[in-house]
C-alpha cells in the first residue's frame, strides 16, 4: 500500500440498492408547432415588399418620362426665346426704326432744341 492510502482503512460500502422501482409515467409526444402561420407571414411580407418595389419602380419611371418631356419643352422654349431675342435685336436696329417711323408717317426733326429747366426757356 502506498503512503497516501495508508490512513484510509475504512471498508468500501456496497452501493445501496433502490428499494422501490421508479414510477413510470406516460410522456406525451411533443406536438410540432404549425408552420402555416409562419409561412403565411413570410409570404405576406415578401408579397408586400414586391408590390412596394413595383410601385416605387413605376413611380420613378413615370417621373423619368415627365422629366424627358419637360426637357424637350424647355429646349423648344429656349429656341423660341432665341428667335424672339433675334427679332427684338433686328427691330431695334436704327435703319429698321427709321423705316417703321416713315411707315407710320413720322418725319425727322428739323432742328434740335434743349430746354433749360430752371429758367423754362428753350435754347437753340
Amino acid at each position: 500500500m502506498s503512503a497516501l492510502n495508508a490512513g484510509n482503512t475504512a471498508p468500501v460500502a456496497a452501493p445501496a440498492r433502490a428499494r422501490t422501482r421508479p414510477r413510470l409515467r406516460v410522456v406525451h409526444a411533443v406536438t410540432a408547432t404549425p408552420r402555416a402561420p409562419f409561412v403565411t407571414l413570410v409570404l405576406t411580407i415578401l408579397a408586400t415588399g414586391l408590390i412596394g418595389l413595383l410601385l416605387i419602380s413605376s413611380s420613378l419611371q413615370r417621373g423619368s418620362f415627365e422629366l424627358r418631356d419637360m426637357e424637350k419643352q424647355a429646349q423648344q422654349l429656349r429656341a423660341i426665346e432665341a428667335e424672339l431675342l433675334h427679332e427684338v435685336a433686328a427691330r431695334a436696329a436704327p435703319d429698321e426704326l427709321a423705316r417703321r417711323a416713315d411707315d407710320l408717317g413720322m418725319a425727322p426733326a428739323e432742328g434740335r432744341a434743349f430746354l433749360d429747366v430752371p429758367s423754362g426757356i428753350a435754347a437753340p
